[in-house]
């Protein structure tokens, strides 16, 4: 796990745009945190988001009990919307399967499938559009949490489907053609983070107070943080506070590495680079969520809540390229959805299905709800999936 040099002196603690300290003293901050900033000094922020997210015992996102997605957990997503998401993205693999000539097996790949209900929809979808479609989808989730995998694998034993499983990595899915689905992944990969001084750009790093979790600042000595601040603007006020991602290119990498030919459709909420680092976003993009309250301390109950940032656009098309892949096209959710569901929208089967699908619909496409929250990005890789055309414009 990265920290900053143990042999360095300690820089104090400071503010930054952030509460000065976290508070709640979680099983992970006793656990795991304190003790390894003892003895390691502070962690880089991406080092603590990875912990507070993804340790394995204590991490927000790997314990298989927690309530995380719905009204009952701490944020909304489109698939707590209903099935009409899976729905439709289900039309969107159909075309891809098609493209390829209806082969009797299309693997399909979702890293970070949560509860596993986007897999379930799509497959129920699935089978209800096509038949011989449906049979030919060998559909698998990867979970790299152990205790979450363990879950997932119950869950899905108990539906009966026999094409659909869950592994630990990319890695374990590898064939010759196949699409990748990674529905609101990226956000919650870890990210650094920086402050502008006024001259330059530093990093800040999370670190101990009075047994509390406490901000101290550095100059920037990471040569691939270094390398990506080089590109940002420098016409920021002092006190400039943003985050940095360079987790995109490895795990782009490795996602497109899955499949020989494939098309990767990326799901999720941010701007452009310019719109990004905008002088007046002086606060940057990062976020907490708890029982569906927005929040700005990121060192507040570590492991006992969402951490979340937007994605800089461009950052994810440049890692994409660098990656091997090609862009297709992108859109916000509204303009991709609407696309998708123009065949459907002519062919509902009753008044009640009518009315529940028009429901949904509404809430996955309305500018006022997540019709222009969110982007839909494709890439692809191989000669049938780079000839696919975009179902959406920007």
């Amino acid at each position: 796990m990265e920290s900053r040099d143990p042999n360095r002196p300690c820089p104090p603690p400071v503010g930054g745009n952030y509460p000065s300290s976290g508070t709640g003293a979680t099983p992970l901050l006793q656990h795991v945190l304190a003790p390894m900033i003892k003895e390691s000094g502070p962690l880089s922020f991406s080092g603590f988001m990875e912990l507070a997210l993804y340790q394995e015992e204590f991490g927000y996102y790997t314990d298989p009990t927690r309530t995380r997605v719905g009204q009952t957990g701490d944020f909304a997503t489109s698939v707590s919307v209903g099935a009409t998401y899976g729905r439709l993205l289900a039309l969107r693999i159909h075309q891809v399967w098609e493209a390829h000539g209806n082969p009797r097996v299309f693997p399909v790949l979702e890293p970070g499938p949560e509860d596993g209900s986007l897999a379930l929809d799509i497959l129920r979808a699935a089978r209800e559009q096509d038949p011989a479609f449906h049979q030919a989808l060998h559909y698998t989730a990867c979970e790299p949490g152990t205790r979450k995998r363990e879950a997932l694998a119950n869950r899905f034993a108990a539906t009966g489907e026999p094409n659909l499983r869950v592994v630990a990595a990319p890695a374990e899915a590898k064939a010759e053609w196949g699409m990748v689905l990674a529905n609101e992944v990226l956000d919650a990969l870890p990210v650094h983070l920086v402050r502008w001084s006024g001259s330059s750009w530093q990093e800040m790093f999370v670190g101990l107070e009075s047994e509390k979790l406490a901000w101290t600042i550095a100059p920037c000595s990471d040569s691939p943080l270094s390398l990506h601040l080089a590109k940002l603007p420098t016409d920021l006020p002092e006190g400039y506070t943003t985050e940095v991602c360079l987790e995109l290119f490895p795990f782009l990498k490795e996602l497109a590495a899955t499949f020989e030919d494939t098309l990767l459709l990326l799901i999720d909420y941010g701007f452009e680079r310019q719109e990004y680092y905008h002088p007046d976003r002086n606060e940057g993009t990062l976020q907490t969520y708890s029982r569906h309250q927005v929040g700005k301390d990121p060192l507040e109950a570590p492991g006992e809540r969402d951490l979340s940032t937007h994605l800089d656009l461009t950052s994810v098309g440049e890692a994409a390229q660098a990656a091997g892949l090609t862009s297709l096209g992108s859109s916000r959710q509204e303009s991709y959805l609407v696309h998708l569901a123009s065949g459907l929208l002519q062919n509902l089967s009753s008044p009640e299905a009518n009315r529940e699908f028009l429901g949904q619909f509404q809430t996955l496409t309305h500018p006022a709800f997540f019709g222009s929250r969110f982007h839909f990005l494709e890439f692809a890789k191989g000669p049938v999936s780079s000839g696919l055309a975009f179902p959406g414009r920007i």
